[in-house]
């Protein structure tokens, strides 16, 4: 049995820009339009999450749509856990110039000041007279002829750029516990602690599932996934019976604290970003408990670190620290 420890700093947030353009139509209904990809993460449900907190919206009613160039010309994809920080300011910045037209608007229609209002879950209201309109009613009113909306802009929508030449530095550390057979080689990793500070958490457990599926992709790296050859350079993992990957079998029990002890200095809502820090360090603490349970400190060189690996090099570590 043995335990590793693991500590990383890593870099989020590449930039150079991102651009959303959100609206609310007259039926209530907020439509962010950003060119960022999805790839499944959940990048909609946080966007749609900063759009109706930074709006007042009522975030059931928020939509996002991406990747469609007819609908959005720029947009810079998902990578280097880039969205939340790029599309997330982006979208804070495009609600909150909706939030202004839209309590302007409302005043007018409320016969009262735009800072004697408040709006929140898609009603805009004045607290004193229990007096409101919805968003979808400023929307409607605002896209009517002119007579109805005075000198205003056609419409309640706004576009936002965010640019970014700063990355952010979300951190953590990997604890694994692990028990290795020293006659075979064989590893088993029984438990697992990841903790990550990433600065804000817009959706706790969509983090989670991230860290979780991870550290799924770290366990391949550091004890399965190989690719080999022969001696004439002729590939030898060509199908799944030869190149291993982690099943649910092989995954541990896992412990996750998601901390946002340092926000961002780079955005308002202290993002950083949150998607690699399952899989940042694993390959580090699984060779350290590694080298623990065996007590052999540096005994894994490399990774992954294989059955047949880990038999070679304790034979070499035996001769190497008994010869004279």
């Amino acid at each position: 049995m043995g335990v590793g420890l693991a500590q990383f700093v890593e870099k989020s947030g590449l930039g150079p820009s991102e651009l959303v353009r959100l609206t609310v139509e007259p039926d209530g209904t907020v439509e962010v339009v950003t060119g960022a990809a999805s790839l499944g993460q959940g990048m909609e449900t946080a966007i749609a999450q900063i759009a109706a907190e930074t709006l007042g919206a009522d975030y059931t009613r928020c939509r996002v749509l991406h990747g469609d160039t007819e609908r959005i010309s720029e947009g810079w994809g998902a990578h280097a856990s880039r969205v939340t920080v790029m599309t997330g300011e982006a979208t804070r910045r495009a609600a909150e110039a909706v939030r202004i037209r839209a309590l302007e608007a409302a005043a007018s229609m409320l016969q009262t000041e735009a800072t004697r209002l408040v709006c929140d879950a898609g009603l805009i209201s004045r607290p004193e007279t229990g007096a409101s309109v919805s968003l979808g009613e400023v929307a409607a009113a605002l896209k009517a002829g002119p007579s109805a909306r005075g000198e205003r802009e056609a419409g309640l929508s706004a576009e936002a750029w965010y640019h970014n030449s700063r990355m952010a530095y979300p951190y953590g550390t990997h604890i694994a516990q692990v028990a290795v057979d020293p006659e075979t080689g064989g590893v088993r990793v029984e438990r697992y602690w990841i903790t990550y500070d990433v600065g804000r958490a817009v959706n706790p457990a969509m983090i989670e599932g991230q860290i979780r599926g991870g550290l799924a992709q770290g366990l391949g790296g550091a004890l399965m996934e190989e690719f080999r050859y022969d001696a004439a350079g002729q590939p030898l993992s060509l199908t799944f019976a030869d190149y291993l990957m982690p099943s649910a079998a092989e995954t541990p029990e896992l412990h996750v604290q998601i901390l946002e002890d340092a926000p961002s200095p780079l955005n308002p809502l202290g993002l950083k970003g949150a998607g690699e820090g399952g899989v940042t360090a694993a390959g580090a603490a699984i060779a350290a408990a590694i080298d623990d349970a065996l007590q052999r400190p540096g005994l894994v060189r490399r990774l992954p670190a294989t059955p047949p690996y880990l038999k070679a090099r304790i034979a070499e570590y035996d001769a190497e620290t008994s010869a004279p």
